[in-house]
């Protein structure tokens, strides 16, 4: 193929089956993890791929359809026709994506030709496969004509009756349509609402003029009466909100002024091929390419934290890069369910209970009754002894004398240290 397929997966461990275009479509690829879903048998032929083997967690028999449906009807009802012979055939839950190129009914095309007849086919081979769709979000359409009037949903996850009673809260969303004519369309079956992002702090913030005054003087203004741990988590949580706010002001300020700069550094420029600029017009465009290049380095800042590469050489063009190393260190961090007493958990909610008991078990007393400690006889300070060695005055000193020490006048310094600790206390045993 004419591209790497590992550049839409990442750094982790996958397996890829493929079907080659014919010209520029036509073209299929699936790819899986094997530690997600081992497989055993791919059956493939011009229209679709067809993956199946078990889900290693569970076990269970999961069969894979890949489908990119052709345009002429009649071509497309022996596509169906195929499909339907490998699902009476075989085993296991199926889950059938792709581009089926046939809408269900009237409602799922707009300023195009309904052909009610393919559309009976297209539903009766959904009924005949024993096939159900879970409701999209994200948009009703999916695939948009080159001069953006015909817009029909095309693309669509269609799964057994057994998948959606194992996983009946899976959600299907249209993804934004950036290059293609398409919406990719994401099925997922893993609840992933475990609560409020953690807010992170980007270094590139202390660039932003106003921005440390700004933080100090808020800082200043805090007032809160009550335990100093709740203080400072209520103070912690005042503050984020407070930078947030402030930030998405000068965020948007700040993208408005760039793209404007950069649409008159385009039209300075385009001047520049008919005229000599003038000078003002120089000065302009310096100042225009100063702000871009200076708002594109900020940028790159975010990403160099965000991926945690902190070799990377300043001034590359590595955005790509940054980006695959945090979408790697997403899908490596991502916390997919918990195997709990044999059974392979997804919901959020019993995930966190399990992680909270474990770690309350882990950091929990395990004797509710100790004994106590009775050591009679142990020299000990009065409170004014105590309180006159933890006066800061006394610590300077003995700073300066930890500081004097060296080499073989060690001994002798350590005297004059415990004679300094006479002479403003007891000293310590």
């Amino acid at each position: 193929m004419s591209f790497m397929i590992n550049q839409y997966w990442g750094r982790a461990e996958y397996k890829v089956a493929v079907v080659d275009s014919q010209g520029r479509s036509g073209g299929l690829a699936c790819l899986w993890c094997p530690a997600v879903l081992r497989c055993v048998d791919i059956f493939h032929n011009r229209n679709f791929i067809i993956v199946s083997g078990f889900l290693v967690q569970s076990g269970c028999r999961m069969n894979l359809v890949n489908v990119y449906a052709p345009i002429d009807a009649v071509s497309r009802r022996v596509v169906w026709s195929e499909i339907l012979g490998f699902r009476n055939l075989m085993q296991g839950l199926w889950v059938m994506m792709g581009d089926f190129n046939d809408v269900r009914d009237a409602s799922e095309h707009m300023n195009s030709e309904f052909v009610a007849a393919n559309a009976e086919a297209f539903n009766q081979f959904i009924l005949s496969a024993g096939l159900v769709e879970y409701n999209m979000g994200g948009g009703n359409f999916t695939y948009i004509s080159d001069n953006g009037r015909k817009l029909s949903k095309l693309d669509r996850f269609l799964v057994c009756l057994g998948f959606r009673e194992r996983w009946p809260n899976a959600s299907v969303i249209a993804l934004a349509r950036e290059v293609s004519d398409h919406r990719p369309i994401v099925l997922s079956t893993t609840q992933s609402e475990f609560g409020h992002i953690p807010f992170r702090f980007f270094n590139s913030w202390f660039e932003y003029s106003g921005f440390l005054d700004y933080v100090l003087q808020k800082c200043g203004e805090f007032n809160f009466s009550g335990p100093e741990d709740l203080a400072l988590a209520i103070k912690l949580r005042w503050l984020k909100n407070i930078i947030k706010t402030w930030l998405k002001v000068e965020k948007d300020s700040r993208e408005g002024i760039y793209g404007g700069k950069k649409k008159w550094l385009e039209y300075i420029e385009n001047m520049a091929e008919e005229r000599m600029l003038e000078e003002d017009e120089l000065a302009e465009r310096m100042e225009c390419r100063n702000y871009v290049a200076e708002f594109d380095r900020i940028k790159q800042l975010d990403l160099r934290q965000k991926s945690r590469a902190k070799w990377a050489i300043d001034g590359d063009e590595n955005s790509g890069f940054f980006h695959l190393v945090i979408n790697s260190n997403i899908s490596t961090n991502r916390l997919n369910g918990l195997m709990i007493d044999g059974e392979w958990l997804t919901n959020p909610l019993s995930i966190k209970e399990s992680l909270f008991e474990f770690f309350l078990h882990q950091f929990s007393e395990p004797m509710s009754d100790r004994p106590d400690m009775i050591c009679p006889g142990i020299a000990t300070i009065s409170d004014s002894e105590a309180a006159m060695l933890e006066n800061p005055s006394l610590w300077r000193k003995l700073k300066q004398l930890c500081g004097s020490v060296k080499g073989i006048g060690l001994l002798g310094q350590m005297g004059s240290i415990s004679s300094s600790l006479k002479s403003v206390g007891r000293a310590p045993r």
